[in-house]
């Protein structure tokens, strides 16, 4: 027999509604400095966030064990895919990233970015990441394919040090 009433369930439902909307996960975009304007081909970006970079186990008496956290993690990596165009933007983006150079003596084609709640334009926070790199992934061209724009994903590698910048806008929709 369930324990549910109505009474109980709108209990949980006031509670959770005070908490306000949820956040959509496709309402955001991701901006690389000096690429400004292929903000609009992003379409999948890690979100940064800070945590413990895992778990230290401490031996105690009796054969027993604790835990305690590792440094928080700042070298983060997440899935990226962006959508190419017929001018061919984005392979010419990653060209330019590898010949501007970056953070080291050999180059890198490293960069910094800014990954918005919300647009550029209008936006309730955004994460700024530093010293990111992608390793894309060999992009997959199919004749079969007729329903489907071509991709380039890979990884994205960066810094995220808790940089959040308020946003310019109460409300990005």
């Amino acid at each position: 027999m369930t324990v549910s009433n109505a009474a109980y369930l709108k209990g949980f439902y006031d509670q959770t509604r005070a908490m306000g909307a949820k956040v959509i996960s496709s309402d955001f975009t991701f901006e690389i400095e000096g690429f400004e304007g292929n903000f609009l081909l992003c379409k999948q970006a890690p979100w940064p966030e800070l945590s413990s970079a895992g778990e230290i186990e401490i031996p105690t008496p009796l054969g027993a064990t604790m835990w305690q956290p590792q440094q928080l993690k700042v070298a983060q990596q997440g899935q990226i895919s962006m959508f190419e165009t017929i001018a061919g933007n984005i392979d010419q983006m990653l060209v330019n990233l590898i010949t501007r150079g970056g953070t080291y003596a050999s180059g890198g084609a490293t960069f910094n970015a800014k990954i918005y709640e919300g647009t550029p334009q209008k936006f309730l926070r955004a994460k700024r990441i530093v010293d990111a790199f992608i390793q894309m992934d060999v992009p997959d061209r199919d004749w079969e394919n007729r329903s489907q724009p071509l991709t380039f994903s890979g990884t994205l590698f960066y810094h995220y040090f808790g940089e959040i910048i308020a946003g310019n806008s109460g409300d990005y929709r």
